[in-house]
Protein backbone atom coordinates (compact mmCIF):
# COMPACT_ATOMS: atom_id res chain seq x y z
CA UNK A 1 0.00 0.00 0.00
CA UNK A 2 3.06 2.28 -0.09
CA UNK A 3 2.74 5.02 -2.74
CA UNK A 4 6.15 4.05 -4.23
CA UNK A 5 4.93 0.49 -5.02
CA UNK A 6 4.40 -0.01 -8.74
CA UNK A 7 2.70 -2.48 -11.03
CA UNK A 8 4.92 -2.41 -14.13
CA UNK A 9 3.61 -3.53 -17.52
CA UNK A 10 6.13 -1.66 -19.67
CA UNK A 11 9.87 -1.09 -19.64
CA UNK A 12 11.45 1.65 -21.75
CA UNK A 13 8.13 2.30 -23.52
CA UNK A 14 7.50 -1.27 -24.70
CA UNK A 15 5.69 -4.26 -23.19
CA UNK A 16 7.58 -5.87 -20.34
CA UNK A 17 9.80 -8.68 -21.71
CA UNK A 18 9.12 -12.19 -20.43
CA UNK A 19 12.44 -12.43 -18.59
CA UNK A 20 11.53 -9.23 -16.70
CA UNK A 21 8.09 -10.44 -15.63
CA UNK A 22 5.54 -10.10 -18.46
CA UNK A 23 2.60 -9.49 -18.26
CA UNK A 24 2.93 -7.60 -14.97
CA UNK A 25 5.61 -7.17 -12.32
CA UNK A 26 5.36 -5.68 -8.83
CA UNK A 27 8.14 -3.23 -7.89
CA UNK A 28 8.45 -2.61 -4.12
CA UNK A 29 11.21 -0.05 -3.39
CA UNK A 30 13.13 -0.80 -0.21
CA UNK A 31 12.49 -4.55 -0.37
CA UNK A 32 14.66 -7.31 -1.78
CA UNK A 33 13.93 -8.23 -5.38
CA UNK A 34 12.37 -11.51 -4.24
CA UNK A 35 9.37 -9.43 -3.18
CA UNK A 36 9.15 -7.97 -6.69
CA UNK A 37 6.73 -10.57 -8.00
CA UNK A 38 7.18 -11.37 -11.71
CA UNK A 39 4.73 -12.89 -14.18
CA UNK A 40 1.77 -11.60 -12.17
CA UNK A 41 -1.57 -12.74 -13.59
CA UNK A 42 -3.86 -12.32 -10.56
CA UNK A 43 -3.91 -10.81 -7.08
CA UNK A 44 -5.51 -12.57 -4.12
CA UNK A 45 -6.50 -10.77 -0.94
CA UNK A 46 -5.72 -12.82 2.18
CA UNK A 47 -6.57 -12.26 5.83
CA UNK A 48 -3.26 -13.74 7.03
CA UNK A 49 0.37 -13.53 5.99
CA UNK A 50 1.34 -16.44 3.73
CA UNK A 51 4.88 -17.81 3.53
CA UNK A 52 6.39 -17.67 0.09
CA UNK A 53 9.24 -19.70 -1.38
CA UNK A 54 12.07 -17.67 0.22
CA UNK A 55 10.32 -17.18 3.57
CA UNK A 56 9.90 -20.95 3.87
CA UNK A 57 13.73 -21.18 3.57
CA UNK A 58 14.37 -18.75 6.44
CA UNK A 59 14.49 -15.43 4.59
CA UNK A 60 12.29 -12.56 5.63
CA UNK A 61 9.51 -12.44 6.56
CA UNK A 62 9.45 -8.79 5.54
CA UNK A 63 12.40 -8.77 3.11
CA UNK A 64 13.20 -5.15 4.00
CA UNK A 65 16.63 -4.35 2.65
CA UNK A 66 19.03 -3.87 5.58
CA UNK A 67 21.36 -0.91 5.56
CA UNK A 68 24.59 -1.98 3.93
CA UNK A 69 27.88 -0.53 2.81
CA UNK A 70 30.96 -1.71 0.97
CA UNK A 71 34.60 -0.68 0.46
CA UNK A 72 35.53 -0.73 -3.25
CA UNK A 73 38.91 1.05 -3.16
CA UNK A 74 41.52 -0.11 -2.27
CA UNK A 75 41.11 -3.75 -3.21
CA UNK A 76 41.06 -6.41 -0.53
CA UNK A 77 44.59 -7.70 0.22
CA UNK A 78 46.19 -4.61 -1.34
CA UNK A 79 49.90 -4.01 -0.76
CA UNK A 80 50.89 -0.43 0.05
CA UNK A 81 54.43 0.89 0.41
CA UNK A 82 54.54 3.52 3.17
CA UNK A 83 57.79 4.90 1.74
CA UNK A 84 56.12 5.59 -1.63
CA UNK A 85 53.05 7.34 -0.24
CA UNK A 86 53.09 11.07 -0.94
CA UNK A 87 49.51 11.65 0.21
CA UNK A 88 46.86 9.77 2.17
CA UNK A 89 45.23 6.80 0.45
CA UNK A 90 41.72 7.37 -0.82
CA UNK A 91 39.20 4.83 0.49
CA UNK A 92 35.95 4.72 -1.49
CA UNK A 93 32.76 2.74 -1.65
CA UNK A 94 28.98 2.68 -1.68
CA UNK A 95 26.17 2.53 0.89
CA UNK A 96 22.46 1.74 0.59
CA UNK A 97 19.59 2.04 3.03
CA UNK A 98 16.63 0.89 0.97
CA UNK A 99 13.92 3.54 0.90
CA UNK A 100 15.43 5.13 4.04
CA UNK A 101 18.49 6.62 2.33
CA UNK A 102 21.91 7.11 3.94
CA UNK A 103 22.74 9.86 6.43
CA UNK A 104 26.26 8.89 7.53
CA UNK A 105 29.16 6.58 6.63
CA UNK A 106 32.02 5.74 9.00
CA UNK A 107 35.38 4.05 8.46
CA UNK A 108 37.57 2.13 10.85
CA UNK A 109 41.24 1.46 10.16
CA UNK A 110 41.72 -0.75 13.23
CA UNK A 111 39.20 -3.53 12.71
CA UNK A 112 36.22 -1.66 14.17
CA UNK A 113 37.82 -0.43 17.40
CA UNK A 114 37.45 3.25 16.48
CA UNK A 115 35.49 5.11 13.78
CA UNK A 116 35.80 8.31 11.76
CA UNK A 117 33.36 9.93 9.36
CA UNK A 118 33.68 9.47 5.63
CA UNK A 119 32.39 12.05 3.16
CA UNK A 120 29.18 11.21 1.31
CA UNK A 121 29.84 12.90 -2.02
CA UNK A 122 26.85 11.61 -3.97
CA UNK A 123 23.46 11.04 -2.40
CA UNK A 124 21.17 10.71 -5.40
CA UNK A 125 17.74 9.82 -4.05
CA UNK A 126 16.65 7.65 -1.09
CA UNK A 127 16.14 4.63 -3.35
CA UNK A 128 19.66 4.72 -4.81
CA UNK A 129 23.20 3.95 -3.68
CA UNK A 130 25.19 6.72 -1.99
CA UNK A 131 28.85 7.13 -2.88
CA UNK A 132 31.35 7.89 -0.13
CA UNK A 133 35.08 8.47 0.29
CA UNK A 134 37.64 8.95 3.03
CA UNK A 135 41.36 9.50 3.49
CA UNK A 136 43.76 7.17 5.30
CA UNK A 137 47.45 7.54 6.04
CA UNK A 138 48.83 4.41 7.74
CA UNK A 139 50.97 5.29 10.75
CA UNK A 140 53.35 2.35 10.39
CA UNK A 141 54.01 -0.84 8.44
CA UNK A 142 51.73 -3.76 9.27
CA UNK A 143 48.49 -5.49 8.39
CA UNK A 144 45.35 -3.38 8.71
CA UNK A 145 41.67 -4.27 8.67
CA UNK A 146 39.53 -1.50 7.20
CA UNK A 147 35.82 -1.65 8.04
CA UNK A 148 32.87 0.45 6.88
CA UNK A 149 29.44 1.00 8.42
CA UNK A 150 26.54 3.20 7.39
CA UNK A 151 23.67 4.93 9.15
CA UNK A 152 20.36 5.07 7.32
CA UNK A 153 18.07 8.08 7.03
CA UNK A 154 16.12 7.00 10.12
CA UNK A 155 19.30 7.00 12.25
CA UNK A 156 19.76 3.23 12.49
CA UNK A 157 23.43 2.21 12.39
CA UNK A 158 24.44 -0.84 10.36
CA UNK A 159 25.53 -3.59 12.74
CA UNK A 160 26.74 -7.15 12.67
CA UNK A 161 23.80 -9.40 13.46
CA UNK A 162 25.33 -12.64 14.72
CA UNK A 163 21.92 -14.33 15.12
CA UNK A 164 21.21 -14.06 11.38
CA UNK A 165 22.63 -16.81 9.24
CA UNK A 166 24.08 -16.59 5.74
CA UNK A 167 20.61 -17.29 4.27
CA UNK A 168 19.06 -14.21 5.89
CA UNK A 169 20.55 -11.66 3.50
CA UNK A 170 23.10 -9.07 4.43
CA UNK A 171 24.01 -9.42 8.09
CA UNK A 172 27.35 -7.76 8.64
CA UNK A 173 29.92 -5.07 8.12
CA UNK A 174 32.20 -5.12 5.08
CA UNK A 175 35.94 -5.24 5.76
CA UNK A 176 39.12 -5.51 3.73
CA UNK A 177 42.72 -6.23 4.63
CA UNK A 178 45.57 -3.98 3.56
CA UNK A 179 49.24 -4.93 3.96
CA UNK A 180 51.50 -1.90 4.49
CA UNK A 181 55.27 -2.22 4.05
CA UNK A 182 57.96 0.25 5.05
Amino acid sequence: MEPTTLLAYEMNGVSLPGRHGYPLRVIVPGYFGEKHVKWLTRIEVADASAKGFYEAQGWGPDFIVPTRSRIDVPDNWSDVSLGKLTAPLEVKGVAYGGDRGISRVELSFDGGQSWSDAEIYYVGNPLGWSLWKGQWMPAAAGDYTLVVRATDGKGDVQEWESDRGPFSGTAGLHSISVHVTA
